[in-house]
C-alpha cells in the first residue's frame, strides 16, 4: 500500500454537514470526511487542466476520485480547531440555488429564515489518500498549492503533498490517525459519526481519468458509522512508522471493490 499526505490549509470557516442534516441548523464534522475529500481533489485535478464542472441540485453529476484512490479525510493539525455558531439568514425552499449563480435576479417570492449555521476553524489539517497504485496516486500530487470551494461552506488551498510513501501492514497498539468504523470501535470511548461512501458502478475500476471532464461511475451511496478516539487501540494499520492508517476504515471505504 502506498499514500500521500496532504496538507490543506482552509482561507475562511468551512462547514461540512453533517449526516443526518437538519433544516434550521447547519451543523459540521469536525473534519474533512473522505468523501467530501475526494470530491475536493478530483475539482483540483480538473482546475489544473483548465475544466470547471458546472453544479446542479437536480440530477447532479458526481466528480470524484478515482476508486483506486481511496482519500481518509483530513483532520486539524495538533487538534487545534473550534466550532464557531453563528445566526444567518437563507431560503426556506430546498431547491433553491440562486446563491450558486454567476448572475442572480430579484425574486420578491423568496421567503427567508433564520439558520444556526457551525463554522470549523482551524489552521490546517492533514489528510491522507491510499492506493495500491502507486504511478496514480503519483498523479494526484501535483494539485499543490490549487485550492477552490470545499464543502458546505468555505474554501481552501493544498499547501503541501508528501511524496508517495510505502506504508507496511502491521498489528500494533497505537493512536490512529484517521478515523474507524464502528466495527472497530466496539466497547471503546468515542464521538461517533453517520457518514457514507461510494456506490461505484461495476465498471468504475476501468477508469482511472483524473483530469478529464467525466463524472464518476457512482450509483449511491453507503452509509456507515465511524468515531474519533484519543485512546491506543490494538488493530491493523497500514503505516511508515509515523502515521497510522487503520486498515479497517480502508476496506470500509474500498466496500470490498477490489475484490470485484
Amino acid at each position: 500500500m502506498w499514500m500521500l499526505k496532504l496538507i490543506i490549509k482552509p482561507t475562511s470557516g468551512l462547514t461540512f454537514r453533517r449526516l443526518p442534516s437538519s433544516i434550521l441548523h447547519i451543523s459540521t464534522y469536525p473534519f474533512l470526511p473522505p468523501t467530501t475529500m475526494s470530491g475536493f481533489l478530483r475539482r483540483l485535478k480538473l482546475l489544473e487542466a483548465g475544466h470547471f464542472a458546472e453544479t446542479s441540485v437536480k440530477n447532479p453529476n458526481y466528480y470524484a476520485l478515482p476508486p483506486q484512490l481511496c482519500p481518509l479525510g483530513a483532520y486539524p493539525i495538533g487538534g487545534r480547531w473550534k466550532i464557531h455558531t453563528t445566526k444567518r439568514q437563507g431560503i426556506r425552499a430546498f431547491n433553491h440555488n440562486a446563491f450558486s449563480r454567476l448572475v442572480r435576479y430579484s425574486n420578491p417570492k423568496e421567503v427567508y429564515q433564520l439558520h444556526t449555521w457551525d463554522y470549523l476553524l482551524t489552521e490546517a489539517l492533514v489528510g491522507y489518500v491510499v492506493s495500491k497504485n502507486d504511478v496514480l496516486l503519483n498523479e494526484l500530487r501535483s494539485v499543490e498549492n490549487f485550492g477552490c470551494k470545499i464543502g458546505k461552506e468555505g474554501y481552501a488551498f493544498v499547501e503541501s503533498v508528501s511524496d508517495v510513501i510505502q506504508l507496511d501492514l502491521v498489528r500494533a497498539a497505537v493512536n490512529p490517525s484517521t478515523l474507524l468504523p464502528g466495527s472497530a470501535l466496539v466497547g471503546v470511548p468515542c464521538e461517533a459519526f453517520p457518514l457514507y461512501r461510494y456506490k461505484w458502478h461495476n465498471g468504475a475500476l476501468q477508469n482511472t481519468t483524473l483530469d478529464r471532464l467525466e463524472p464518476s461511475q457512482i450509483e449511491g451511496f453507503v452509509p456507515f458509522m465511524a468515531g474519533q478516539t484519543n485512546q491506543e487501540i490494538e488493530l491493523d494499520y497500514y503505516t511508515d512508522g509515523e502515521n497510522h492508517l487503520p486498515k479497517a476504515l480502508v476496506d470500509e471505504l474500498m466496500g470490498g471493490l477490489e475484490d470485484d
